[in-house]
């Protein structure tokens, strides 16, 4: 997922998570499982605080004509979203 940057920092991110979440667990999901590249910090970060936990690091692998390592992350769905850190 990539949210214009003049629009970070704004819950849009974690607006559309939310809806994300909520279609999966309406048909049934109780887990969503996504990745992240290593370099991107920011983006790790994020996902955590949507409560995201590491699964495991995979790579490096080649990505755009760079090698990189993916974190693996994944959150268990408990019949609703706990929305984690500011509001």
């Amino acid at each position: 997922m990539i949210v214009d940057a003049v629009q970070r920092g704004r819950d849009v991110g974690r607006s559309i998570y939310l809806k994300v979440e909520d279609w999966a667990a309406a048909r049934g999901a109780t887990e969503i499982r996504l990745a992240v590249l290593e370099a991107n910090e920011a983006g790790e970060r994020f996902w955590r605080s949507l409560g995201f936990s590491e699964v495991r690091r995979v790579g490096p692998d080649t990505f755009k004509m760079r090698r990189h390592r993916r974190i693996e992350l994944n959150r268990h769905l408990n019949g609703g979203f706990a929305y984690y850190g500011t509001q």
